[in-house]
């Protein structure tokens, strides 16, 4: 027991040496810090005025800037020498990185040029503009003009839309082909955009139909077409009038008549689609393949059920194939084709009938395995 004793006094007198210690160190840095207080405190202020200031002056800029739209946030490159740069508040500059200057103030945004060109169209407060892609200069001043629409440059001229009529201007926003043509926004004009190809240029009337003129704006063919496509590499057009496709010549001259339920342009000849048979044809109009289809599916019928009730279903000679969403039957055994692809579905019922549904009344009827009708169903 006095052994214990005599241990927890010298933890007291330990804890208590430790605590003295610790008194008088922080009253020596108190006298310190008071001493150095009286001496030293105006240098004190000033540091913190410094920093305080600092602080505010850096924030009040980084504010400035961010209102002023200093700092873009998205780069997009026009050319080798050209940027357009969009701001905090959805505007665009175009800039020059040889200049290292802004070559015009905001803007609305600013197209990309067609190929082989280089003038594109900007917009500025609703109204449209042109820019050299190259030197980031506009050329045709939006502001100065009351142009509501505009295409970019093909072969030197750009289409615009003044108050409701389409003209076309030059670089020195010249007038080359007056403001003759109807502007609708009624066709559909993402394939075409007014551009010029080998001196020819896809053109609207009031009603929303299109035609073609020439370089001087004469019609070389008049606006019948609902739609008319951007040529193809090998210079014709494919022509939609109603739900019916035809084929142009580079000139708007007719190759094959608008009567077809679909036309593909190849490198070397076309894809023609009527009347459920699909074939390919040269250049010359020479059949190459006589029958070609979109897919085909391998057809089966029921035999029985399993003893869960689950159906049977057998292999056939034949399968149904599908030309532009229209399906038909044909005998993959023997490649002949036993029905046309006139209808909306097919079904196989049994080793030798089918079951087809007629497009557009959705009736079903009942056929052999030679295409025949057995019965309405």
């Amino acid at each position: 027991m006095k052994r214990l004793t005599q241990i927890f006094q010298a933890l007291i007198g330990v804890v208590a040496l430790i605590l003295t210690t610790l008194v008088a160190i922080g009253r020596l840095a108190w006298r310190t810090l008071r001493k150095w207080w009286r001496g030293g405190k105006k240098w004190l202020c000033w540091t913190i005025a410094v920093v305080v200031v600092g602080f505010v002056g850096l924030y009040a800029y980084s504010y400035y800037k961010y209102c002023k739209d200093y700092q873009h946030w998205g780069t997009r490159h026009m050319s080798e020498s050209v940027e357009v740069h969009r701001f905090r508040d959805d505007k665009c500059r175009i800039y020059n990185t040889h200049t290292k200057r802004y070559t015009t103030a905001n803007i609305d945004w600013v197209s990309e040029a067609a190929e082989g060109d280089s003038i594109a169209v900007y917009a500025q407060d609703g109204k449209r503009g042109y820019v050299n892609v190259n030197t980031g200069q506009i050329v045709v001043d939006a502001r100065k003009n009351d142009y509501r629409k505009a295409w970019v440059f093909s072969e030197g001229v750009g289409a615009v839309v003044k108050g409701d009529k389409v003209g076309f201007v030059n670089a020195q926003n010249e007038v080359v082909i007056p403001f003759v043509f109807d502007y609708s926004d009624e066709c559909p004009m993402w394939d075409f955009g007014y551009l010029f190809h080998s001196g020819y240029c896809i053109m609207t009337n009031a009603e929303g139909l299109l035609g073609m003129i020439d370089s001087e704006g004469n019609w070389v063919m008049e606006p019948v077409y609902d739609e008319i496509w951007a040529p193809h590499t090998s210079g014709y057009r494919v022509v939609l009038k109603g739900d019916e496709y035809g084929v142009l010549r580079l000139d708007g001259s007719v190759l094959y008549p608008a009567e077809y339920r679909y036309v593909e342009v190849l490198a070397d000849g076309f894809v023609l689609a009527k009347e459920g048979a699909q074939w390919q044809v040269d250049s010359e109009g020479r059949v190459v393949y006589p029958f070609v289809y979109d897919w085909c599916s391998p057809l089966s019928y029921c035999v029985g059920y399993d003893e869960c009730g689950d159906i049977i279903r057998a292999m056939s000679d034949y399968s149904t194939y599908s030309i532009k969403g229209l399906y038909g039957v044909l005998n993959h055994i023997t490649g002949e084709v036993i029905t046309k692809a006139n209808y909306s579905d097919v079904d196989m019922l049994s080793k030798g009938l089918f079951e087809v549904e007629l497009a557009g009344s959705g009736d079903k009827v009942l056929l052999d395995r030679r295409g025949n009708l057995v019965s309405p169903k």
